[in-house]
């Protein structure tokens, strides 16, 4: 251990006698440097109605968005996450899953927002700027 301290003190005298032997390095100027990010907008989902642990709208799409009952809960099996940023004007799928039975028998999802596919059970954005999905969920959950 008592070889660190002095490695330090070599490296950094290095350093030092780098910058002196070539003052341009000493000399060096950043400008301003902006950061945009015009490509990506904000989706958000959000869900109720008759919901259970396993109820949740996803889409395999987006990575990250599991938005469920108990929204933003990490648990050793998933991460529940009702935002996400998306890419701006790429279409994005989503899906409903974890109730009992039948989809349009035994339960069904009640979309806005979005463009209803797959007879309720899933729908489609194509968003431009900051978009909200709502999902309401009825009948009997898993």
């Amino acid at each position: 251990m008592g070889g660190f301290p002095t490695v330090k003190r070599i490296l950094a005298g290095a350093t030092v006698a780098a910058v002196l032997a070539c003052p341009a390095l000493a000399q060096t100027e950043v400008s301003e440097v902006q950061i945009r990010a015009d490509n990506t907008v904000i989706l958000r989902v959000n869900v109720s109605g008759d919901m259970g642990p396993k109820t949740v709208v996803v889409s395999d799409d987006v990575v990250g968005i599991n938005c469920g009952p108990d929204a933003y809960k990490w648990t050793e099996h998933e991460n529940r996450q009702c935002w996400v940023w998306v890419r701006k004007s790429k279409t994005v799928l989503l899906g409903a899953k974890g109730m009992k039975g039948q989809f349009g028998k035994d339960w069904s999802v009640a979309w806005s927002g979005c463009e209803v596919l797959d007879g309720g059970k899933a729908c489609r954005i194509v968003p431009e700027n900051e978009t909200t999905v709502g999902a309401v969920f009825q009948g009997q959950p898993q």
